[in-house]
């Protein structure tokens, strides 16, 4: 998550939870969303554990204090809210030995959904993608890409009624694919035509998917 990345730029006042610890879990970046939701400051930079100290003493954020991050994995968990919202967070390590944070609220699992034959811009569309990574109902799940500035009707109109599909900030199409497998997701792009397959992995994140799609 660097600031100058354009997945950051384009997600930096989006809904998602952004964060960016050093390797002394001290906060070196967030964005607006993950700053409102622990109450910290535009010019602030606590650690992790007065992050949580300070919520509890405010009465936000968790219900229950964070447990001690597990520095060597990635995964994703879920956080009960005090504002009643549901919170799945996405741990990942960064080379430099600090770890980057993605939550979205899914207190809704029913939504986001796909809209049949609806375009949805990047940040929609990963948005999506986000909120299907966190739901076990939406497994297994595979995206497909196609290559910059691709005609979206032809493909819209072809796309199953549950599959999503947003133009990517880089110009490519994401076909986002829920409860499909591998194989019945190869033999979709097969069909469609020019488009590259990738499965999810389950503790992913957006776009840590989008990396590798």
């Amino acid at each position: 998550m660097n600031p100058t990345d354009l997945w950051w730029q384009a997600q930096a006042d989006g809904p998602l939870l952004l964060a960016l610890f050093d390797a002394n879990d001290r906060l070196r970046l967030a964005n607006a969303a993950f700053r409102q939701a622990w109450a910290i400051g535009v010019a602030e930079h606590p650690a992790r554990a007065d992050i949580a100290e300070a919520a509890q003493t405010a009465g936000v954020g968790p219900v229950d204090p964070p447990g001690r991050r597990q520095k060597a994995l990635r995964g994703g968990y879920e956080q009960a809210w005090r504002d009643g919202r549901r919170i799945w967070w996405v741990e990942q390590p960064t080379p430099d030995g600090g770890w980057a944070c993605t939550g979205v609220d899914i207190s809704a699992l029913a939504g986001p959904q796909p809209v049949p034959g609806q375009l949805l811009d990047a940040q929609a569309g990963m948005t999506l993608l986000q909120s299907l990574l966190s739901d076990a109902r939406a497994w297994p799940l595979c995206v497909a890409t196609t290559s910059p500035g691709a005609e979206a009707q032809t493909l819209l109109a072809s796309i199953r009624a549950d599959d999503g599909c947003a133009r990517l900030a880089d110009g490519r199409l994401l076909l986002l694919l829920p409860s499909t497998g591998p194989a019945q997701a190869a033999a979709l792009c097969a069909r469609l035509g020019g488009l590259v397959m990738t499965e999810a992995q389950w503790g992913e994140s957006a776009t840590e998917l989008l990396l590798r799609a």
